[in-house]
C-alpha cells in the first residue's frame, strides 16, 4: 500500500490506511471536468481509481500533457505556489478521487517530512518526463514518437500479475494529441505496426504482441 500511493511512499501501510481513512472521496463519471485551466486550487487530489487526462487548449486544439492514474496526485504544485490551475483535468475512465484540503495537506507535511520529500521526487519525475517529451517532439519522427509513447504507457499500466502487454482506454486521437502529430499520422504508424505484427487493435484496447520489436522500432526507426 505505502509504495502504491505516490504521495505516501515510505510510510508504513498502517500509516497510509490511517491517513486515507480521514480523507473524503467522491466518484466521478467519464467526461467529467475535475479542474478547468485557470481555476483556483484549494485542495490536493489523490486518484483512488480511474484515469484522468491533463490537457491544455491552444487555438481550439487540445494538447494532452499527461495521464493520471490510480494513487497518483494532482494539485500540489498550484497549492504550494498559490497559483491557479495550470491545465484542465478530465476524467476519461470512471474515477473515485480523494479530496485533501489545503490545511490538512499542510498539516500532513508538518507531521511527516517524508511526504515533503515525496513531493520533490514527484516534481523531479515530472520534470524528467517533460524534458523527454520536448526531446521527442524536437528530434524524432512521428513513428518513433508513437512507439516511445506506447512503451511509456505500457510501463505506467503494466499489471504484474498479467503476462499480456495491454494498454486500455487510449485511442489514436489521444495518442496524436500527446505526441504532437495528426490523427492520420498515428493511423499510418499503427498500420505499419500491425503489418509487422507488433501490435493488434481491439475495441478500447491496444495489445502489444512483440515487445522486443517495439523497443527496436522506438530506438532505430
Amino acid at each position: 500500500m505505502s509504495r502504491s500511493v505516490q504521495l505516501f511512499d515510505g510510510l508504513s501501510d498502517e500509516q497510509v490506511k490511517d491517513i486515507l481513512s480521514t480523507i473524503p472521496s467522491k466518484r466521478y463519471k467519464k467526461n467529467h471536468i475535475l479542474i478547468f485551466e485557470d481555476d483556483p486550487i484549494d485542495r490536493v487530489y489523490i486518484v483512488k481509481s480511474g484515469i484522468l487526462k491533463i490537457y491544455r487548449t491552444y487555438e481550439d486544439k487540445e494538447i494532452i500533457l499527461d495521464l493520471v492514474k490510480e494513487y497518483e496526485v494532482l494539485g500540489e504544485v498550484e497549492l504550494f505556489s498559490k497559483s491557479r490551475a495550470l491545465s484542465s483535468v478530465e476524467v476519461i475512465e470512471n474515477a473515485e478521487i480523494y479530496h485533501l484540503s489545503q490545511s490538512d495537506f499542510i498539516s500532513l507535511i508538518y507531521e511527516n517530512k517524508t511526504i515533503l520529500e515525496n513531493i520533490f521526487r514527484i516534481h523531479h519525475y515530472r520534470f524528467e518526463t517533460l524534458n523527454e517529451s520536448i526531446r521527442n517532439l524536437t528530434f524524432y519522427s512521428a513513428h518513433t514518437r508513437v512507439c516511445r509513447l506506447l512503451l511509456q504507457l505500457l510501463e505506467d499500466t503494466k499489471n504484474k500479475e498479467s503476462t499480456e502487454w495491454i494498454i486500455k482506454n487510449i485511442n489514436q486521437s489521444m495518442i496524436a494529441s500527446m505526441v504532437g502529430v495528426t490523427r492520420e499520422s498515428v493511423s499510418k504508424v499503427f498500420k505499419d505496426l500491425q503489418d509487422e505484427k507488433i501490435l493488434s487493435l481491439k475495441p478500447k484496447v491496444i495489445q502489444i504482441l512483440n515487445l522486443d520489436k517495439l523497443l527496436e522500432f522506438a530506438d532505430n526507426y
